[in-house]
């Protein structure tokens, strides 16, 4: 059976001619479960919408009420559309589901007689007196939902689309997503038009199959293109489904619609911003903002939008804005009014709003991280390495080795760089700590060996100590384990490891008068590079090639 929605109407309301599209817009947001949307559309145009069209206008806005727990508000709508059209069967089931609330069994039953005398076997009116059972108590009216429903089922040779997603919404009530979508798929094969039964479905199965449920939609938008409610979908499924250029030119074609929304033309600009459509969305924020200067989101795309564009004067006064307003900010926000800070020569500005970032956001692993690269990038390496120090504290159990180890490394650079009233030492042993940590799972990694053993020597102010011998010792252990440690064609060799090690374990000999070690290692170091001078004097050979 197939019939598009404003077919069915005017089953129901004899009077009503040529329906206006904000106002079929309006429906089917309601019909997709959108009621605040279906309001701010349905109040949008019923003033200039035939009788017929305001009665079934006032019926919806009264089964919004409805479901509001607004009950006057309900039936003052109901009785407006009573008095634009009495012959239209809505508002008597709205006000039969009206009486069911209110315990009055015998007068909604009235009323749901008189809705059917306009057409004895509507299938969709059935349907719709079974949901004003199911609404007012699914438990209580159990025998009069199967009843209505078993109607429409009879009168319609169960082609009637309302009934299956009807029965896919009680499925839903009871977590059977899988069931529902079959129920909801069921609705679009009888009314290939159902934008109620697409949008239904792709919402229950976007967890399941997202590529599916955007095809589903993607088939509305094909058959209703001028639909605001198939439009917006699809924008919000491509968003959702990280498709972002996809859905910024959706969004960019359903803003055109007069039914759109404001906050879908702010979705727009957030959507142009991360497509690196600059000039555009910072043009809907200022448009935006000429009529509401302190919202939120368009005072960040504001700043984004400037500072991406390099107009970093007009980003900073826009950042001073923006961070004065009351919201959340993100870890982004602060990141990008610090970049502006440091293009304009205020670094130290700049690190200072890191610092703000990182308090707001505590718990922020991101943030955190930011922060230590911050202070690392200043070269302020102990704050670096504390800043570190929270970012994995936020991780738990997720810390990898490779947090490990650039932990290790912020604290190499704090000892190496201690001043006079710092022990290298004591910061040393942080590092060693992650060091030690890593290696319980990676026994045999050689880069955390030798940053062990570049821990062991910063930590002694780079002198060369026991401690550290013996670590570049085992790291060499481990090293010859490599068959192609030393081969210099080889993409798997360790030369600069073996170098490093050999270099550090000849000097070390050699300071405490070992002699022979320190010929040893020297000469190992020699064998891998002969051009190095300093070497081959000590060992009483000639450089191999002079540069």
């Amino acid at each position: 059976m197939k019939k598009t929605k404003f077919i069915l109407s005017l089953c129901l309301c004899a009077s009503m001619v040529a329906s206006a599209a904000g106002y079929k817009d309006g429906i089917e947001y309601f019909k997709a479960d959108q009621f605040d949307n279906a309001k701010d559309i349905l109040l949008r145009n019923i003033g200039s919408i035939t009788p017929a069209e305001k009665s079934i206008s006032y019926y919806y806005l009264g089964a919004i009420d409805l479901r509001n727990g607004d009950k006057a508000a309900a039936k003052a709508n109901f009785d407006n559309g009573m008095a634009a059209d009495a012959k239209c069967a809505y508002n008597y089931v709205g006000l039969g589901e009206l009486d069911l609330r209110n315990g009055n069994v015998k007068s909604a039953e009235d009323l749901f007689k008189k809705a059917q005398s306009f057409n004895k076997k509507n299938a969709e009116i059935s349907v719709m007196i079974a949901r004003a059972y199911y609404n007012a108590d699914p438990v209580k009216y159990t025998k009069e939902i199967d009843k209505y429903l078993n109607k429409a089922r009879k009168d319609s040779k169960l082609q009637e689309p309302s009934i299956y997603i009807f029965e896919g919404d009680m499925l839903m009530d009871q977590k059977q997503v899988g069931d529902a979508a079959g129920k909801y798929e069921n609705a679009i094969y009888y009314d290939a038009g159902n934008s109620e039964g697409y949008v239904k479905y792709a919402n229950a199965y976007f967890q399941v199959n997202p590529d599916y449920a955007v095809q589903k939609l993607e088939e509305l938008k094909a058959k209703q293109p001028t639909s605001a409610l198939a439009q917006r979908e699809l924008a919000e499924k491509y968003y959702e489904n990280n498709q972002w250029r996809k859905a910024s030119d959706q969004y960019g074609e359903y803003i055109q619609n007069p039914n759109h929304f404001p906050e879908d033309k702010a979705r727009y600009s957030v959507l142009l911003y991360y497509g690196e459509n600059y000039e555009p969305s910072l043009a809907i924020a200022q448009e935006l903002l000429a009529n509401d200067p302190d919202n939120f989101l368009m005072n960040r795309m504001l700043m984004l939008n400037l500072a991406a564009l390099d107009r970093n004067e007009e980003a900073n006064a826009a950042a001073q804005k923006f961070f004065g307003l009351k919201g959340y900010f993100t870890g982004n926000d602060y990141v990008t009014y610090s970049n502006v800070l440091n293009k304009l020569g205020k670094p130290d500005e700049g690190i200072a709003v890191i610092e703000k970032g990182a308090e707001a956001l505590a718990d922020n692993a991101s943030m955190l991280q930011t922060l230590s690269n911050t202070y690392y990038a200043a070269k302020r390496y102990l704050d670096a390495a504390k800043a570190y120090d929270r970012y994995l504290a936020t991780k738990g159990e997720d810390v990898s080795g490779t947090d490990l180890f650039t932990g290790a490394g912020r604290y190499l650079s704090a000892a190496a760089t201690a001043d006079s009233t710092m022990n290298p030492m004591e910061i040393a042993q942080n590092g060693i700590a992650y060091v030690d940590k890593a290696l319980e799972n990676q026994p045999n990694n050689s880069s955390l060996l030798r940053r062990r053993a570049q821990l062991l020597l910063v930590g002694n102010g780079n002198e060369m100590n026991q401690a550290a011998a013996d670590a570049y010792i085992k790291l060499i252990e481990l090293l010859d384990l490599n068959p192609d440690g030393k081969n210099a064609s080889s993409p798997n060799n360790d030369i600069d490891y073996y170098k490093n090690a050999y270099l550090m374990l000849g000097v070390y000999f050699d300071g405490i008068n070992d002699k022979d070690n320190a010929v040893k290692y020297f000469s190992l170091y020699y064998e891998l590079d002969p051009n190095n001078a300093a070497i081959a004097k000590y060992l009483g050979k000639d450089v191999a090639t002079q540069e």
